[in-house]
């Protein structure tokens, strides 16, 4: 089962979840999922619309029906700001 791990500034809305295994067969159906499970994350996640989705530590572009294996790491990258 896909494991999804979360940034620090997206476990306020996964009630301090660093972590979570959920079944999915792609990406969409995963967030979707996650949705489901919290509320307002994908809001988030389209807010800062430079997330990228990273799937055992390879950043995959437009990932949305990109295959999970059941073993997957899932990272949601959050954009980072610099200057």
């Amino acid at each position: 089962m896909p494991k999804v791990y979360f940034s620090s500034s997206q476990r306020r809305l996964t009630g301090g979840l660093s972590e979570i295994e959920l079944p999915a067969d792609n990406v969409s159906e995963l967030l979707e999922k996650l949705e489901m499970r919290f509320p307002g994350l994908s809001q988030q996640l389209n807010e800062t619309s430079a997330t990228a989705v990273a799937i055992n530590g390879d950043v995959i572009p437009n990932a949305g029906y990109t295959h999970l294996p059941s073993d997957a790491e899932v990272h949601l990258v959050p954009a980072i700001a610099g200057g």
